[in-house]
C-alpha cells in the first residue's frame, strides 16, 4: 500500500509540474502572436480603435492565441494548485494571488474572442453601422484593461508573497532562497513601474522595453518552478493530507 501511495504521490507531483511548465510555454507564445497586444501588428494600447482593428486584421491569429492562452492558463492553474498544496501558508497566500490572478486573465482572453468579432463586423461594414460595431468593442476594451489593473496588482502579489515564502522555505523545490529573494524585490518593483505607467502613457511607452524584460524574466522563473517541481524527491510527503 505505502509503495502505492508513493507512486500517486510521484504521479501527482510530476503531472503538476510539467502542466506549470507546459502550461506557461503555452500562455507565453499565445500572448507573443496575440495581434495588437504582442509582436503581431503592435499598436498602443491606449489606442482602441487601432487595437480593434489589428485584432479584426489578424482574425486568424486573433482567434486562435485566446484559445492557446486558455488551454495554456488550464494547465497552469492545475500546476500552481499542485504546488499549493505542498508549500507553506505564506507561500500558499502568494499562490492564490496568482491563481486569482490567472483566472482573470483567462476572461480577459475570452473578451478578447468577442472583440474580434466586433473588429471584424466593423471592417465589412461602413459609415454609422461600423462605428457602432467600434463603440461596442471599445465598451469592452474598457472592462477588459479594467480587469487587466486587477490582475496583475493581484498576481504580482502573489508573485512577490509566494517568492518570499519559497525562500524562507526551500522545500521540496530546493531553489536557492537569494533567487528567490531576487523575484520577490523584482516583483514589488515591477507592480511599482506598473502602477507608475498606468497613469501616465507617456511613461507607459518608456518603460515597454523593461516590462518586456520582466515578462521574459516571469516566464523563466514560472517554467523553473514547473521543472523544480517534477524533479522533487519522490519521498516528499505532501503536509496538507
Amino acid at each position: 500500500m505505502s509503495n502505492v501511495g508513493s507512486t500517486m504521490r510521484l504521479t501527482e507531483r510530476q503531472l503538476g509540474g510539467w502542466s506549470l511548465l507546459l502550461g506557461t510555454a503555452a500562455v507565453a507564445v499565445g500572448y507573443a502572436l496575440s495581434p495588437g497586444r504582442g509582436a503581431v501588428d503592435t499598436v498602443p494600447s491606449t489606442n482602441l480603435t487601432d487595437l480593434t482593428l489589428a485584432m479584426a486584421r489578424n482574425q486568424e491569429l486573433s482567434y486562435t492565441a485566446p484559445l492557446l492562452i486558455l488551454l495554456g492558463g488550464l494547465l497552469m492553474f492545475h500546476g500552481l494548485l499542485t504546488l499549493r498544496r505542498h508549500t507553506d501558508p505564506l507561500a500558499q497566500l502568494g499562490l492564490l494571488g496568482m491563481v486569482f490572478g490567472l483566472v482573470l486573465q483567462m476572461v480577459m482572453r475570452g473578451l478578447d474572442y468577442m472583440i474580434t468579432g466586433l473588429g471584424v463586423a466593423a471592417l465589412e461594414t461602413s459609415g454609422e453601422q461600423a462605428q457602432e460595431w467600434l463603440r461596442s468593442a471599445h465598451e469592452m476594451q474598457r472592462l477588459v484593461f479594467g480587469l487587466q489593473f486587477t490582475s496583475i496588482v493581484v498576481g504580482f502579489t502573489g508573485a512577490a508573497i509566494m517568492a518570499l515564502g519559497l525562500a524562507l522555505r526551500p522545500e521540496p523545490l530546493r531553489i536557492p532562497p537569494v533567487l528567490n529573494l531576487i523575484v520577490a524585490v523584482l516583483a514589488v518593483a515591477a507592480l511599482g513601474l506598473f502602477i507608475a505607467a498606468w497613469h501616465s502613457n507617456t511613461l507607459e511607452l518608456a518603460l515597454a522595453p523593461a516590462f518586456a524584460g520582466m515578462s521574459l524574466g516571469g516566464i523563466v522563473y514560472m517554467s523553473f518552478l514547473g521543472w523544480r517541481l517534477t524533479r522533487a524527491g519522490s519521498n516528499w510527503e505532501p503536509e496538507n493530507q
